[in-house]
């Protein structure tokens, strides 16, 4: 009767640690959330800053970007004018 009572609480045991692991997940990974979200938003305001400070690396970023378009655009056969 001991032995069954043994089993019985080991199971109990058991069941109960494999049922809290996803609550005990939760609970770990919420804190690294918390401060991942809050380095994001230290870099995001870090950049802002030096954007301000460094006007001229968003002209730059646009000629690149428009250089870039011109390239992959195909060239258009230009049609023969004739005239009357």
């Amino acid at each position: 009767m001991k032995n069954i009572q043994r089993v019985t609480a080991i199971l109990a045991i058991a069941l109960a640690a494999m049922s809290l692991q996803g609550c005990l997940t939760s609970v770990v990974t919420a804190p690294v959330k918390i401060v991942y979200g809050a380095g994001k938003l230290a870099v995001k305001g870090t950049a802002a800053a030096v954007r301000a400070v460094v006007p001229d690396g968003d002209d730059k970023e646009k000629q690149d970007q428009q250089a870039d378009r011109k390239e992959q655009q195909p060239e258009q056969p230009q049609q023969q004018q004739t005239t009357p």
